[in-house]
């Protein structure tokens, strides 16, 4: 099996053997056993189950991402692009805690949590920099305040999470939008 087929295979697996027993529950020992590898042949590709999950969320986000340029062509102005890409990034992450709360997706929160920002934060960099190029954004440095708008964004996840009420999204966005004008 090719090297790059031989790694899907290991993600499928792990991806379904984690949505129906669990992130605590699924291991090695049952990814090496459905696929009739050695665990020493998954150890290759992947030296932990951590390291699977990210790369089974990340396929997901840039699934996500797609999506998401192909939607903010439809505005002409990067201030709107970048209010609807943050609505995007809520509703995308609203809807994967959804469906993955019973999957355990809270216990790897984290490693979730940087997968969909490596996945996002070239084309926040993009967005921001043809803002600033097309005079919509204040000259800023452009890294820097990526990574401040993604801190901003994750808070802001963990806030609405813990309180759905919270009308978080509004404040984040114009937050984000001040930061940049």
């Amino acid at each position: 099996m090719e090297d790059s087929a031989q790694k899907q295979a290991i993600a499928d697996a792990f991806k379904k053997h984690f949505q129906h027993f669990g992130f605590k529950k699924t291991s090695m020992d049952d990814i090496s056993n459905e696929l009739h590898v050695s665990k020493k042949t998954i150890y290759q590709y992947f030296s932990t189950k951590e390291e699977i999950f990210y790369y089974v969320v990340s396929q997901i986000a840039h699934q996500y991402l797609k999506s998401m340029e192909s939607d903010l062509k439809q505005f002409p102005a990067y201030r709107e692009k970048l209010t609807h890409l943050i609505q995007m990034i809520f509703g995308e992450a609203k809807k994967w805690l959804k469906q993955n709360d019973a999957f355990e997706f809270r216990y790897k929160y984290e490693i979730a949590e940087l997968a969909f920002k490596d996945a996002y934060s070239e084309l926040m960099k993009q967005l921001l920099q043809q803002g600033i190029e097309a005079g919509e954004f204040s000259p800023v440095p452009v890294d820097l305040t990526v990574r401040m708008m993604q801190g901003m964004i994750s808070e802001s996840m963990r806030l609405a999470t813990a309180n759905p009420d919270l009308a978080v999204e509004e404040h984040l966005t114009g937050a984000i939008l001040k930061l940049v004008q």
